[in-house]
């Protein structure tokens, strides 16, 4: 398993390589995907800011992300990480890789969904190539919740620039 600062780094080369630019909006990862990102020498020639949207006003105000789509499918869902790539690319002013995170890390259910469960997110903004997965990773410690999320949207945003046949 390669580590998160050599996932970051080869992500930060393949964004460079592409002349991308990377915008991350993370819930229950707390900051912690930008901070590996950041953690790279060089990063801010490619990141240029993540949002921490750790409550539900946070998504609406920064994202965008609609008060019917949270009351109907809960901050934790498809539909919630969908409209945060969507307010993401929205502020992109360039060819832009936009990253998002929504889970619960625990110790308790949020919203009557269980532990472990987190919704990621990767999309580019100047096509509509786009990947969102629900993985559940169970009822496991809460850091060890926000690093497999982290390490699995490091892996889902070097799959979706490989596999984007534009570049």
């Amino acid at each position: 398993m390669l580590t998160f600062q050599k996932l970051s780094k080869k992500l930060l080369e393949a964004c460079s390589n592409r002349n991308m630019k990377l915008l991350t909006a993370e819930s229950c990862t707390g900051g912690l995907l930008s901070a590996n990102i950041t953690g790279v020498a060089g990063s801010s020639s490619v990141f240029s800011y993540g949002f921490i949207c750790y409550s539900n006003e946070s998504k609406r105000k920064f994202l965008n992300v609609s008060n019917k789509t949270v009351n109907k499918f809960g901050a934790v869902s498809y539909q919630t990480v969908k409209q945060m790539l969507t307010g993401l690319c929205n502020q992109a002013e360039t060819n832009t890789l936009t990253i998002a995170i929504s889970g619960v890390a625990g110790p308790n259910r949020s919203e009557a969904k269980p532990v472990g469960l987190v919704f990621i997110g990767v999309k580019i903004s100047s096509c509509n190539t786009e990947a969102i997965a629900e993985l559940n990773f169970g009822n496991i410690e809460r850091n060890k919740i926000q690093q497999k999320s982290v390490y699995e949207a490091l892996k889902m945003s070097l799959n979706i620039i490989r596999d984007t046949s534009e570049y």
